[in-house]
């Protein structure tokens, strides 16, 4: 297990946890773009999409099926 603090919260993830950055449009559900492995990895490609007008994206840690939800973006 380890500790990873975003926007001062800390979230605890271990091996099986993936990190999901998704992308949605409207008021419609939510895709995901990259599943990867470390929040460093998640962070990046976060920060590193550039979204249009009407899209939104957000970046959660998927925990055994529960999903965490840590950051947000709509445009």
């Amino acid at each position: 297990m380890a500790t990873t603090n975003i926007d001062g919260k800390d979230y605890t993830w271990g091996e099986g946890d993936r990190w999901l950055v998704e992308i949605g449009k409207g008021s419609g559900s939510y895709r995901t773009k990259y599943a990867l492995a470390t929040p460093n990895q998640a962070i990046f490609y976060f920060n590193a999409i550039n979204i249009g007008r009407g899209f939104k994206k957000r970046l959660t840690l998927e925990q055994g099926g529960r999903k965490v939800r840590i950051a947000r973006v709509a445009s």
